[in-house]
């Protein structure tokens, strides 16, 4: 069976962290080394908005470890990634560029929604019985140095999936400061973490759900001071809830120094220790299940799967674009959109660029233009005059699970233009690349001419057949009622899907009027 040797690199807020292993054609991974190094980026970044020049050296210094242990290894395939530290640090460019020229490795920062798609992506390889899991109903949280995410799962669906800017090196950054100053510290964490975690939708919903999947947040740490004599790693381990709450209890009046030398534990990792299970602790009334399971997974585990999916090609959709669509759907929910005009736009559109594929040479682009379908309106929230500007604003304030920045601007952008504007030269337009205008105004053709199949927002046209012929169109449709503003609105937007194809569409709707 082929096999190749792969490293996974993952820069983190509070440790740098190196995976090596073998990685075979049938996805299976065979650990050979698994390094952990203390460098806490996130000191520098959370309380001073950049990363120092110490800091920069150190973490040069550990990568040129890494890669000189790559070298022996003679890997050639390998992702570095690097989180909300470097990320959020004002200098960014700089320590990218310097990393670059120092150890010849080439870091990709990625944003938190990568972030969680990748870490998501893991726990749905590494988990057992995952389905079984999230159609009884799941709570994922996943807690890292800089934040912490929140994903629901209810029947088999993703319902919604937030981040806070509450990691638990974070917390400390913020308001360490006071632990020294006042007796009740643990209170006053308690406060800032509750003020700061208002408003997710797990507090809103009347919900319970079966299970609780703790990642990250020093879950392996917890793990040891519960049974430290039978304490063993493995992919998939589960904790009983009420020793959680009672470790909690017992530690949440000892110092960081305390913590460190009773439960010999390193200073820095006693540090967040108590802020990541108070934030844990506030997801567990929710939970029916007397467990919490751990899967014992990493960021580092879910690149090396994206590893494997790039060397094979394998097709990245399935479940990760099912549940972009659906938080999509949830997003579009909480700004009470016309859910059945959307629903027509979406199957419009779906149903032209199906059936435009050589026309238009695109695929993976497909979720983009569903997106755009399901959120055009949204704007509509704000304010109906110019609401397709406010729906670019809003969607760009977005966090989409599975999507980009970069994807997420897209979005907006065609979404922006689905109504009486085209692709000009507005800055948000002017601001993408070429390759990125030619991609928008390609999916706004497309979303225009599916928007006014239901101008009138009633549903009276449904699509029989789209058929190219020579240099035309022809979009043959049925209707239950008078289409005189769908068929003016088709023909005013055929102009510009003619400009960016060179093909003019032609509507011919067939009327079934009594």
């Amino acid at each position: 069976m082929q096999k190749e040797i792969v490293a996974a690199i993952d820069v983190g807020s509070h440790a740098l962290r190196m995976k090596i292993g073998e990685l075979k054609n049938n996805g299976d991974f065979r650990e050979l080394e698994n390094f952990r190094r203390i460098a806490a980026l996130g000191h520098d970044t959370f309380a001073n908005s950049k990363i120092s020049f110490e800091s920069a050296d150190k973490v040069c210094s550990i990568l040129k470890t890494f890669k000189n242990t790559m070298n022996d290894y003679g890997i050639k395939v390998y992702k570095a990634m690097a989180t909300s530290a470097i990320r959020e640090a004002s200098n960014r460019e700089y320590i990218v560029d310097q990393i670059k020229l120092k150890t010849d490795l080439d870091i990709s920062v990625i944003d938190n929604s990568e972030e969680q798609f990748l870490t998501h992506k893991a726990i749905k390889y590494k988990l057992e019985n995952f389905d079984q899991i999230i159609m009884e109903g799941a709570v994922i949280v996943v807690i890292g140095a800089g934040s912490i995410q929140i994903t629901l799962y209810k029947n088999g669906q993703l319902i919604s999936s937030q981040n806070v800017k509450m990691g638990a090196l974070r917390i400390k950054e913020i308001i360490g400061a006071l632990e020294n100053e006042t007796l009740n510290y643990n209170k006053i964490l308690d406060e800032y973490i509750n003020v700061n975690l208002e408003g997710l939708e797990i507090f809103k919903r009347e919900i319970s759900y079966q299970h609780f999947i703790a990642v990250g947040g020093e879950m392996s740490s917890i793990k040891k001071l519960l049974s430290p004599k039978d304490y063993t790693s493995s992919y998939q381990e589960n904790m009983n809830k009420s020793n959680f709450t009672k470790l909690l209890t017992d530690i949440s009046s000892k110092s960081a120094e305390e913590l460190s030398v009773e439960y010999s534990i390193k200073k820095e990792r006693a540090e967040i220790l108590i802020p990541s299970m108070m934030l844990f602790n506030k997801f567990l009334d929710f939970i029916e299940s007397d467990s919490i399971i751990i899967p014992n997974i990493s960021l580092n585990d879910g690149i090396i799967r994206d590893i494997y999916e790039d060397l094979n090609k394998l097709n990245k959709k399935d479940k990760a674009i099912a549940d972009i669509i659906t938080n999509a759907r949830v997003i579009a929910e909480k700004f009470e959109y016309n859910k059945e005009h959307s629903e027509i736009v979406e199957k419009n559109a779906l149903i032209l660029f199906d059936k435009l594929k050589k026309l238009h040479g695109l695929e993976n682009e497909r979720v983009l233009l569903i997106c755009a379908a399901i959120l055009h309106d949204i704007g509509k929230f704000i304010g109906i005059d110019q609401h397709y500007l406010h729906s670019y604003n809003i969607i760009c304030s977005l966090e989409i699970f599975g999507l980009s920045k970069e994807q997420i601007e897209l979005v907006a952008n065609v979404s922006r233009y689905h109504s009486i504007q085209v692709p000009e030269q507005h800055q948000s337009f002017k601001l993408l690349s070429e390759k990125d205008r030619v991609l928008v105004s390609k999916l706004v053709a497309i979303l225009k001419l599916a928007n006014s199949l239901d101008r009138s927002h009633k549903q009276k046209i449904i699509i029989q057949s789209v058929k190219l012929k020579d240099k035309e169109l022809i979009v043959r449709a049925a209707a239950n009622d008078k289409t005189l503003l769908e068929e003016w609105e088709f023909k005013v937007n055929a102009v510009f899907f003619q400009e960016v194809f060179g093909i003019t569409p032609i509507l011919k709707v067939k009327k079934d009027i009594e």
